[in-house]
């Protein structure tokens, strides 16, 4: 199985115990049978382009977010930016962002520091 197959899957499946919907509801949403579904998901069938597309519109988000690894893990979080600073203003923005972001970070490691350890 593909590296994207095993991320879509995961994702899907993820999205589907989120959301709290079935395989039979996923299948009814993508006009196929519950047991393609089933296959699909246990990558036993290779995702096809249009249904990584035909995913990404019943989860509402792009195929290239469907295809994406996820990166969130363990109170670590990324922001991804989109487009590029065209001008002085939007660059001085970006660099108070990444300022606050910057010194959230020292504030909350000095606070993890001053806690006091606890010992079972």
């Amino acid at each position: 199985m593909s590296r994207t197959n095993e991320i879509v899957i995961s994702r899907v499946k993820k999205w589907l115990e989120l959301e709290g919907k079935s395989y039979q509801w996923l299948a009814e949403q993508m006009d196929i049978s519950k047991s393609l579904v089933g296959f699909i998901l246990k990558g036993e069938r290779t995702l096809q382009p249009e249904r990584i597309e035909q995913l990404a519109k019943i989860m509402n988000i792009t195929p290239k977010e469907l295809m994406q690894p996820e990166v969130i893990k363990e109170d670590k979080l990324t922001v991804n930016l989109r487009g590029e600073l065209t001008n002085r203003r939007s660059r001085r923005e970006l660099d108070s962002l990444l300022f606050a972001i910057n010194d959230y970070i020292g504030l909350k490691e000095q606070v993890t520091n001053l806690e006091p350890k606890r010992t079972s």
